[in-house]
């Protein structure tokens, strides 16, 4: 059986980093303008493979809408996003088949398969809306919650591998509340920069004749709360670090790897972030700022099952 478990937290722990890739590669199709580069689904331009010339797009299709790299940037995305769905199914059958007795891990791995298959279907909503933003930032939810499901389940499965993994280590009362806490304020901050990401869109929709540093501008009060909301995961991140380690003792290594990761991470945001002010937004900061705001979110979800865990021993 512990074979079987090794064998499961491996493949679960490649569809993780499988969907924190697939989350990458979709910030790099949002602040490309690919989004929109195949305007049909599951096809692209009525073709299963993109066209490679606007000789090859069929009749009833304008021309003036073919950009072979935005439609293969968009074409890779979707296979990237095919592929790791099978990833995640094969996950869900490995746990009805070994862990029907494990809630822990069965239900979290059914529940990222269905979601996954919805995110497929919500995938063709986010190309006939035109790319509205409510629904983009929806489908980037929904991936925040599959990673989620799976790297619980990637941790469930090494709790069963190794159940002394936290047995000797002792954290501060409370600090599942604080990890908790900076858990959702995490969250509640990648949202509203999704909401800043939009206005700027619709801004730059409105006014393409002023400079990126104006839409910015022009964003308003979601903008300064973004900024607020960065302040506080901040000093919250550094403090639930401090308090963890310096009022614990013996703590197991990946909850010492996850504070560090979480500090170099919170500290690599503050810079993307000034960047982002005063660098006109560069496309490539701007996904890295996505990308690791996702990766703190896994962070912290780390933590918060340790400490869970060093509380039902």
């Amino acid at each position: 059986m512990l074979e079987k478990i090794k064998n499961f937290k491996k493949f679960a722990i490649i569809a993780t980093v499988a969907t924190y890739f697939l989350i990458f590669v979709g910030g790099l199709v949002r602040v490309s303008g690919a989004g929109l580069g195949c305007p049909d689904w599951p096809k692209c331009f009525g073709r299963w493979v993109p066209p490679t010339s606007a000789a090859q797009l069929p009749p009833d299709m304008d021309p003036a809408m073919f950009n072979f790299t935005l439609a293969w940037i968009e074409y890779i995305n979707r296979l990237v996003g095919v592929t790791i769905g099978f990833l995640i199914v094969i996950v869900a059958f490995l746990a009805i088949r070994n862990f029907r007795n494990r809630p822990k891990i069965i239900v979290p791995s059914i529940l990222a398969a269905l979601l996954v298959a919805f995110q497929g279907w919500q995938g063709s909503r986010v190309v006939a809306s035109e790319l509205e933003p409510i629904i983009v930032t929806a489908h980037m939810v929904i991936a925040f919650i599959i990673v989620s499901l799976l790297l619980y389940v990637s941790l469930q499965a090494r709790h069963l591998a190794k159940p002394d993994a936290e047995k000797d280590a002792r954290y501060p009362a409370g600090m599942k509340l604080w990890i908790g806490l900076l858990w959702i304020v995490v969250i509640i901050q990648v949202i509203m920069g999704t909401q800043v990401r939009s206005a700027i869109e619709i801004n730059a929709r409105q006014f393409p004749e002023l400079p990126a540093s104006a839409w910015l501008d022009k964003v308003g009060i979601i903008s300064h709360v973004h900024t607020i909301l960065g302040t506080i995961v901040t000093f919250l991140a550094f403090f639930a670090v401090f308090r963890l380690l310096a009022g614990g003792s013996r703590p197991s290594t990946l909850v010492k790897q996850s504070s560090f990761g979480i500090i170099i991470l919170v500290c690599l945001q503050l810079l993307l972030g000034i960047t982002l002010y005063i660098g006109a937004i560069p496309p490539v900061m701007q996904v890295l700022h996505l990308w690791t705001a996702s990766l703190i979110i896994g962070l912290c979800l780390i933590l918060y099952t340790a400490m869970k865990k060093k509380q039902e021993n």
